[in-house]
């Protein structure tokens, strides 16, 4: 079947995490917010639990030529996917579809189609309502706050050159539950910056490997962000270290109010040390994937000229130099690493960390991600047009 996904704003890194969890994929749309793919098997709803960047997924039922057989489509799915209702709500969102001018067009007919829908129900004797938005998409929230999951309908609709494809939703990204696992949880440390969740999430999947048997380490834990993420992706087998104290206990509190929340048992490895002397407490080869963000340097002012960003980034390379020394000690044959390493933004470009060749002395080796926009080092890039510091995102794979 053709399903699709429709990514978050940092597209690159949903789009590289959708291939991570299921494989390579044969795209119909590729573009913008937009991924649609042939030939997928399996529960697509029951994937949307996993993605820390897709905020929507989807099953391509059918397509229409113009409009006129849209409608009356649309009309015949609700019939078959709400048969006997007498009362059925539904929305329509309008999403890329590889041309650009159908887009448009669509977009600004979208309602009216929707109208006619309503007007052509009612002729049925059926009672029907559209839900509408101020943007040309339903957003998760909407979708979820109407429940057209449950109770109603989403079309999603993808206008292409010669016709128009016609999804129904299956799942949408779930703001309640994200709201509760960055703002809920019991220790947040805001000034120090923290990972966020989702990007936490995704970095866990574009690791790869099997959370049934795999030891995931995290060098870097702060408040444990990665850890807790990775717990409630089924890994058990969990280690964190951190040079702060503060941050060993941090961590602590969240994996147990994780834990609690999902009812799993689970007692990691929480140590307190410099990433230079892991080895010292682990044993070599015991650890199959690292996903860790690294200390991104002190917060920015944004006063900071080029030469002195420059040199703070330099420093930061040697810690990451030892970092990876330290990596090394402890992973596994063909093992591989996530690592969000720091970028600056200064006078309208970008300052990136030299840290490739450092992790090459290693046995670290880039693993480039397929089908996506990445830096010139081969990282996916994860940041906003109003950020100082952008966090870039390295895969690597260990060899001895």
């Amino acid at each position: 079947m053709d399903a699709y996904f429709i990514l978050g704003n940092q597209r690159a890194i949903a789009r590289a995490e959708v291939q991570s969890v299921i494989g390579d994929v044969s795209p119909i749309i590729d573009v913008e917010d937009v991924l649609l793919v042939e030939g997928f098997e399996g529960n697509i709803g029951a994937l949307q639990d996993r993605f820390g960047g897709v905020v929507k997924t989807g099953i391509i039922h059918a397509s229409a030529k113009n409009q006129d057989e849209l409608i009356a489509t649309l009309e015949a799915l609700i019939a078959t996917l709400r048969p006997g209702e007498e009362k059925i709500k539904y929305g329509i969102s309008v999403y890329h579809g590889g041309h650009r001018g159908k887009l448009t067009a669509m977009r600004t007919q979208a309602e009216r189609i929707g109208l006619q829908l309503k007007t052509n129900l009612k002729k049925t004797d059926r009672s029907a309502r559209l839900v509408t938005s101020k943007i040309p998409v339903l957003s998760s929230v909407i979708v979820r706050k109407q429940r057209l999951l449950e109770d109603g309908i989403e079309f999603c609709l993808f206008p292409r050159e010669n016709d128009i494809l016609i999804g129904v939703t299956e799942s949408v990204q779930d703001f309640e539950e994200w709201s509760a696992r960055d703002y809920g949880r019991p220790e947040r440390h805001a000034k120090r910056g923290m990972l966020p969740p989702k990007l936490a999430r995704s970095m866990i999947n574009l690791v790869g490997g099997d959370p049934t048997s795999d030891t995931l380490l995290d060098p870097f834990c702060g408040v444990g962000t990665v850890l807790t993420e990775a717990l409630s992706l089924g890994y058990t087998k969990l280690i964190g270290s951190d040079i702060d104290e503060a941050a060993t206990e941090a961590t602590r509190i969240n994996i147990e109010w994780e834990a609690k929340r999902k009812e799993i048992e689970v007692e990691p490895r929480i140590i307190q040390t410099k990433v230079e002397a892991l080895g010292t407490f682990l044993a070599p080869s015991s650890v199959d994937r690292i996903v860790t963000e690294v200390f991104l340097g002190k917060p920015r002012t944004g006063e900071e000229d080029r030469i002195e960003l420059e040199k703070r980034l330099d420093k930061l390379v040697e810690l990451y130099t030892e970092g990876f020394r330290s990596f090394a000690s402890v992973l596994s044959d063909n093992a591989t690493v996530i690592v969000a390493i720091p970028a600056y933004v200064v006078d309208g470009s970008v300052i990136e960390a030299q840290i490739v060749e450092r992790a090459q002395l290693f046995g670290l080796e880039v693993a480039p991600f397929k089908g996506v926009e990445t830096t010139r080092y081969g990282a996916l890039r994860y940041g906003r047009d109003d950020q100082l510091v952008l966090r870039d995102i390295y895969r690597f794979t260990y060899k001895k």
